[in-house]
């Protein structure tokens, strides 16, 4: 029993913080600051930074790309867990590395439709082609992109040995993370906080899964 709390210790450490997080964004400084008067926690902070930066398509954009990347890394990590699963025929023959990142897949579909559902903030702005404000908290992009490159990172740590190959993988899954939530940060469809809690989810979920592979 220890020796399990003490691997999972980190994740349970960064799930409290992040559930502490959405708590406080939830009760502290909320006004009514948002889009048709919403109310949004941290307001001070998140007026400031939303006064700062404004709608910008082209990051938008960006982040929307670095999002498809995304998909695309969890259609690759999908098809070779199916190859697995076909050859041996079993659920039990496939990696506990392939499977891991299929459970965690799971549990960020999960949170995107959860947190749909959950308006703990709306998004500062109506998007272009949009009847009615969306909910902002936390930043799916950043959820989706962060969880998925960070979780990929860890697999591939465990799957790929050659160094050269890993050395370009790890640049690229970095490069999609910075530039995907760098994008999405300065895009102005969501609060700084919304940020920072798409990056705090991610971090657990990634964590958890490191601590559930490593043996």
């Amino acid at each position: 029993m220890n020796s399990t709390v003490k691997k999972y210790k980190q994740p349970i450490v960064l799930l409290f913080v992040t559930v502490l997080f959405a708590v406080l964004t939830y009760v502290v400084d909320r006004k009514p600051i948002g889009y048709d008067g919403t109310s949004i926690g941290f307001s001070s902070i998140n007026g400031l930074f939303a006064k700062s930066f404004g709608y910008n398509a082209g990051m938008d954009l960006a982040s929307d790309i670095a999002m498809y990347l995304s998909f695309v890394v969890v259609a690759v990590f999908a098809v070779i867990g199916v190859m697995q699963l076909v050859k041996g025929k079993s659920l039990s023959k496939v990696s506990k590395v392939i499977l891991g990142l299929g459970i965690i897949y799971v549990i960020v579909a999960v949170l995107y439709v959860a947190f749909d559902k959950i308006p703990i903030n709306y998004r500062p702005i109506l998007q272009p082609g949009e009847t009615e404000i969306e909910t902002s908290f936390p930043s799916t992009h950043t959820l989706v992109i962060c969880t998925v490159m960070g979780s990929a990172l860890i697999a591939c740590k465990k799957l790929i040995k050659d160094e050269k190959i890993m050395r370009v993988v790890k640049i690229l899954a970095t490069a999609v993370m910075v530039i995907g939530v760098c994008a999405r940060l300065f895009s102005g469809v969501h609060w700084l906080t919304d940020i920072v809690a798409g990056i705090l989810f991610s971090v657990t979920l990634v964590s958890l899964y490191t601590a559930w592979i490593a043996d």
